[in-house]
């Protein structure tokens, strides 16, 4: 069943992200794909960087690559032959990171016709500076909390889980007719403090027995790396290895929170 799943999600997200950045889709089904690649994603997926060089050099028409892929091979058509594409396949992994290097920023438009029937009226988008976050609680273990947050750059409202609240609404990334953006009153690092600061306070308010109970576990190691080596004895390398010992306990067993930014885009939204 896993597998089921699995090979749909890879599937539908390899769909998605060819059909997103102009790649042709010359043949499809729930279980294969024919594609003929944009440049950019040429670039970015098929490693030869000495072709484009010679064919941007001497201006030729390009050629990119055609890719035949295999999610589930015992559904694709007879005779067709290709990659095989999963999680943890090279190839998956390349899509992967090349939808992470492109959908790090984004700037969209909510696709709503105003309501109004003067050609000459235009009607006002509000903008919100949106954020993921992942915030990790770690120590011996680790525990990682996705954190999507918006902040209102008229008025400074901050919202959770603001990308759930936005995904279903339409998007383009054209401003569209008759439609104009509310003059923000805020700057982009004024609000990433506000955003900071809300995390701060989210984090305070949450359970830190796990810091406790880690910072426990610290100091017990750190007892018995004392015995281990005990104080006054410096033979050659001893002491080197302790403070080595001392710094990899730390390291392992102190509680710490890392704060990374996944992904950000200004939307905007559609007064509701």
């Amino acid at each position: 069943m896993c597998y089921k799943v699995d090979a749909i999600r890879v599937h539908r997200f390899a769909e998605r992200y060819f059909s997103a950045n102009d790649c042709q889709i010359i043949e499809r089904s729930p279980h294969h794909l024919k594609v003929k690649l944009s440049v950019k994603v040429d670039k970015e997926l098929i490693n030869r960087p000495f072709y484009w060089m010679y064919v941007e050099k001497m201006n030729l028409q390009p050629n990119p690559t055609t890719l035949n892929l295999i999610s589930k091979p015992e559904k694709a058509p007879e005779g067709f032959n290709g990659e095989f594409l999963s999680f943890g396949t090279p190839r998956f992994r390349q899509i992967l990171q090349s939808a992470i290097n492109q959908g790090r920023f984004i700037r969209l438009y909510e696709d709503k016709t105003p309501e109004t029937n003067n050609p000459n009226n235009s009607s006002p988008y509000t903008p919100w500076f949106g954020v993921n976050y992942k915030l990790s609680y770690i120590c011996d273990q680790k525990k990682d909390e996705l954190l999507s947050l918006g902040i209102n750059l008229y008025d400074g409202q901050i919202k959770s889980n603001f990308y759930p609240q936005i995904k279903q609404r339409i998007w383009t990334p054209k401003i569209p007719a008759h439609r104009h953006i509310i003059r923000p009153r805020f700057q982009l690092i004024e609000c990433l403090g506000k955003l900071e600061n809300f995390i701060e306070e989210h984090i305070k308010k949450q359970d830190s027995t796990w810091a406790r109970e880690a910072k426990k576990r610290l100091d017990q190691e750190l007892k018995q790396v004392s015995l281990y080596y005990p104080e006054g004895e410096s033979e050659t390398g001893t002491e080197a290895e302790k403070k080595q010992r001392i710094q990899e306990i730390y390291w392992q067993y102190h509680p710490r929170i890392e704060v990374d930014i996944i992904n950000a885009g200004l939307f905007y939204l559609d007064p509701r």
